[in-house]
């Protein structure tokens, strides 16, 4: 796309038509910057009234910051700041509905300056509103036609090493592109710079990596580029570690295959008549849950007097080790509890034999309750990543149970079913309160799951004739 085409294509969204109409009207040097410049020149963006969602990112100098309130006026809300003043990295914000406006202040005295000091040459381009122009760095425009991520300059890394992890970002969510080589040696040579990151921002582009369409490349480039073992030396004891004859894997490789694999058990259970769509927040749960599910093994390693290899009880082993990871990065507690239980439980289904009943399948569900439908996922992406010999004589078990589970998932009796008696039916027949009558509440309540006990007659029947005093 010739610069002329491009900003044509610009103008044609209203928001921008309006913000450079008054830009040429009050004279001030406002800059359409990065991102959706690039997105528009490889053809990602379509007019604004057909878009789900946009993002505009904008520069002017800081002489001209009363335009602010001019937008805000003109466009009919508020911006937030988030930043530090003293640092010299204010941002204007506002989020609304489907929109995202970011101002920021040139970094230096030029807009030159400031599109040097950006991070990749495919974001160091500018259209100036008010002039109908465009600027750009050197070879930012060959580099997005070549699909090419290269850093502006040799000092991009040191000036925020979060690049680090958004260069791998752009890695997973631009189709075609590639890394030039001098970015990669850049990021091996001071990886070390990213210890020194907050754990919040680490998160954000973690997340975001995940949350693209090729989240397997996205880990698979952290390690390889000695990044992962920085952000999380949780995982490092699980390299070239070796597994049972379930798996044809070390621990590492197997994770990481599995992150791969989490898509392709989406998509099986659209394939078997299950049309299910997970929110982003339960994409990321289930992500870091397979990320996270085997840190124990490193702990529990072992071998029996045949060879064979076991890892008795990782899973509290993981969940200890994946909560110091998560608290360092700062997941919310929320998140951070339902990976935690989906780690406690991942081998709950994989245990399962052919001779399981439908009893305990309703335990199951009851039990594992809003996070079953996680747990049938996470099964069988790990399932699919393991393909040692034991591995492949179950999977037809494993699949089965998998899709009971999901069908026993929709009758809501068994994942919340109403209480048939209280505490007080139980103290009735002469019993104090304590643990013993929650005990009995409990047994009650397991076979309501079963189906044993469908109404509160039977279950005071079954009180009377097993617990009365």
């Amino acid at each position: 796309m010739e610069e002329k085409a491009l900003i044509r294509k610009v103008l044609e969204d209203p928001i921008l038509f309006k913000l450079s109409t008054l830009a040429k009207e009050k004279g001030v040097p406002f800059f359409l910057v990065g991102g959706y410049l690039r997105d528009l020149l490889l053809g990602a963006r379509t007019p604004a009234s057909q878009q789900p969602g946009m993002d505009y990112d904008f520069a002017l100098p800081k002489e001209f910051s009363s335009y602010i309130s001019m937008i805000e006026n003109s466009l009919q809300f508020h911006f937030f700041k988030v930043g530090k003043e003293e640092a010299g990295t204010i941002t204007y914000r506002m989020i609304r509905k489907e929109i995202s406006i970011d101002v920021t202040f040139f970094q230096g005295e030029t807009l030159e300056e400031d599109l040097r000091r950006r991070d990749f040459t495919m974001n160091a381009i500018a259209v100036s509103l008010r002039d109908e122009t465009c600027h750009s760095v050197e070879g930012a425009f060959s580099d997005i036609e070549h699909g090419l991520i290269r850093s502006v300059s040799p000092r991009s890394m040191e000036q925020d090493p979060l690049r680090m992890l958004r260069a791998i970002r752009y890695l997973c969510t631009l189709a075609g592109f590639t890394m030039n080589i001098k970015l990669e040696e850049e990021i091996l040579s001071k990886k070390e710079l990213v210890r020194k990151l907050p754990g919040e921002r680490i998160k954000m582009e973690l997340d975001r990596i995940l949350l693209s369409s090729r989240p397997g490349l996205g880990m698979k480039s952290l390690h390889e580029l000695g990044l992962l073992f920085i952000l999380m030396p949780e995982l490092s004891g699980l390299e070239s570690l070796g597994q049972s004859r379930h798996h044809h894997l070390d621990v590492l490789s197997h994770i990481l295959l599995m992150i791969d694999k989490i898509p392709l058990a989406l998509e099986g259970m659209a394939w078997n008549g299950k049309t299910i769509s997970l929110a982003q927040e339960e994409r990321l749960t289930l992500y870091y849950a397979a990320l996270f599910h085997d840190l124990g093994k490193q702990d529990t390693y072992s071998r029996d007097e045949k060879g064979r290899v076991h890892f008795y009880h990782h899973e509290s082993f993981s969940c200890k080790r994946a909560e110091a990871i998560m608290d360092r990065l700062r997941f919310s507690n929320p998140m951070k509890n339902r990976i935690l239980r989906l780690i406690k439980h991942h081998m709950r289904i994989l245990n399962l034999s052919s001779e399981t009943g439908e009893s305990a399948l309703k335990r199951l569900v009851n039990q594992a309750g809003e996070d079953t439908l996680l747990l049938v996922f996470h099964t069988l992406a790990d399932k699919e990543a393991s393909r040692g010999i034991l591995s492949i004589q179950i999977d037809e078990i494993v699949e089965g149970h998998c899709l009971r589970i999901l069908e026993l998932l929709e009758e809501k009796d068994i994942v919340h079913p109403p209480p048939l008696i209280t505490g007080y039916d139980v103290m009735a027949l002469g019993y104090s309160s304590g643990p013993k009558v929650g005990e009995i509440l409990n047994f009650i309540h397991e076979r309501q799951v079963e189906g044993e006990i469908k109404t509160r007659e039977e279950a005071l029947e079954t009180l009377k004739e097993k617990f009365k005093i």
